[in-house]
């Protein structure tokens, strides 16, 4: 069987080609592939800022409909289910996965061969998933909003980690996808969240999706607006998902005594940072990282979304046809942007 796939070429080059597909195995299942969002990731192939090989094959955030099951699938959907995929490969034997952190699966840091074409290959008509990666939703389930699952598995990873408790207050830093999807998980968890986001027209839309309170971090007034926040007090967790190194710097010193700083963006360009060992020591700081989902983020993410428990649609700027992927890209790396779906 053949489909239809996006490769990205080279800097600023997408082109559709036809591929052929291996036969059917037997844990294996056959996906129609109905919308498939363009994320950072595949952005940074297009501009040509990512240090790996091309052709690559993009595309992660990806739903479909059930066409096929092998013949010993473990029974995750039957056909003409909806269904969310979590593309990225777990082996579930690795010494990670055991330990339940399957998001760092060895079988995942697999290299490959360079010049060949490789990736993820959501952006194709058809795909073939281990049944494992297949996560069905709710009949009649938007596919677009559970396009969308990946990232929220990853934002519920990262809320998770901090120990809140209702009606503390917390900071997010910055307002892409990512951010607006931390205030939108965080106001679940019953705590009160502020937005650090120099842009204006970002912070109104942080408020309207629920934020308490939107500040600009470069204003002279911003350590008054925060101690304000929070009868002068600092926050129990701070989420770091865009900014920077000087974002992070920033939020070293708005970190109350047993606080948490989770960093869930990465930085680009790369850097280092400023900090005495000693405000780790005295405080009880807990610096973290979150880095992808996990099969239960994943599982959440698609309950939360099939149920309508979170309302993805404002990430939603434009649905572009397959047939104009190309577009879609040039669309989806324009800062004025969320996600971009692909529909099939």
């Amino acid at each position: 069987m053949k489909t239809q796939t996006a490769v990205i070429t080279g800097p600023q080059k997408v082109e559709i080609q036809e591929i052929e597909l291996p036969p059917l195995g037997p844990r294996q299942v056959l996906i129609k592939v109905k919308s498939c969002a363009i994320c950072t990731w595949e952005q940074r192939f297009y501009k040509g800022c990512s240090p790996e090989e091309y052709p690559f094959r993009g595309g992660h955030e990806v739903s479909g409909e059930v066409v096929e099951l092998g013949s010993n699938v473990i029974d995750v959907a039957a056909v003409g289910d909806p269904v969310a995929l979590a593309i990225m490969t777990r082996c579930g034997v690795c010494d990670h996965c055991r330990r339940g952190m399957d998001n760092f699966c060895e079988l995942d840091e697999g290299g490959h061969p360079p010049y060949q074409l490789w990736g993820p290959g959501g952006l194709s008509e058809f795909v073939i998933l281990e049944d494992y990666q297949v996560y069905k939703a709710k009949l009649g389930s938007n596919f677009d909003h559970l396009a969308l699952a990946e990232p929220v598995a990853c934002v519920i990873r990262s809320v998770s980690r901090p120990e809140l408790e209702f009606g503390d207050h917390v900071l997010v830093q910055g307002t892409g996808i990512m951010g607006l999807l931390h205030v939108l998980l965080l106001k679940q968890l019953g705590v009160q969240v502020m937005v650090s986001e120099p842009d204006a027209v970002r912070r109104g839309k942080a408020l309207a999706l629920g934020a308490d309170l939107a500040a600009d971090p470069m204003s002279p007034t911003f350590e008054r607006t925060v101690l304000d926040f929070n009868g002068g007090r600092k926050f129990r967790a701070i989420f770091f998902t865009a900014g920077g190194i000087p974002a992070i710097q920033q939020a070293l010193s708005f970190l109350s005594k047993g606080g948490w700083l989770c960093l869930y963006g990465s930085v680009h360009p790369k850097g280092m940072l400023e900090i005495d060992p000693n405000d780790i020591h005295y405080n009880e700081w807990v610096v973290t990282g979150t880095f992808s989902h996990t099969k239960n983020s994943f599982r959440q993410a698609v309950s939360m979304l099939s149920q309508g428990m979170i309302n993805i649609a404002p990430f939603i700027s434009e649905r572009v046809p397959f047939s104009s992927v190309g577009y879609a890209f040039e669309r989806a790396i324009s800062p004025d942007t969320y996600r971009v779906i692909v529909t099939f």
